[in-house]
């Protein structure tokens, strides 16, 4: 199969004729190369499959469960045994919660926090959104501006 050269002159429409035969009967010669290998990869000899295994002697029974009987039939463990606890009535009271008035004044500073926060991003949203909407507006000024133009540009022709 030839070797493939890359062009010593630059590539025009002129002579790019002769470059496209060149491609074409390289391809044509990989596939009549790869047709004949598939071919004789096709036509290889199968191998014979494996016999079966044979099977072994049956080994000997294992040990008896843990207490000394099959699974079914054999008793576990016992489980644990323990006192049934409290139900709290007449237990010693537990530590004092947070303040409630002193979480209410906390809950009532971040929410206000977060109100000013949002006043402020309220605002740039505002902004962002006059900017697009100028944007947009400037857009179209220029479109219908080149569309003028084009139009003007064909009259004259």
């Amino acid at each position: 199969m030839p070797k493939y050269t890359p062009p010593d002159a630059t590539v025009t429409k002129h002579n790019m004729t002769g470059r496209v035969t060149e491609i074409e009967r390289a391809r044509s010669q990989f596939s009549n190369a790869h047709n004949a290998l598939a071919d004789a990869v096709a036509n290889l000899p199968k191998p014979e499959p494996p016999a079966p295994p044979q099977k072994g002697e049956r080994g000997s029974k294992g040990d008896a469960g843990r207490d000394g009987r099959d699974g079914k039939d054999g008793v576990g463990l016992p489980g644990r045994n323990g006192t049934n606890g409290r139900d709290g009535k007449d237990g010693a009271p537990g530590a004092a919660g947070p303040d409630s008035a002193a979480v209410l004044a906390e809950t009532r500073a971040e929410l206000e926090t977060v109100r000013r926060e949002f006043a402020d991003l309220k605002l740039v949203v505002n902004a962002i959104y006059e900017q697009n909407k100028q944007g947009a507006g400037y857009i179209e000024y220029l479109r219908a501006k080149t569309a003028a133009r084009i139009a003007e540009r064909n009259k004259q022709q």
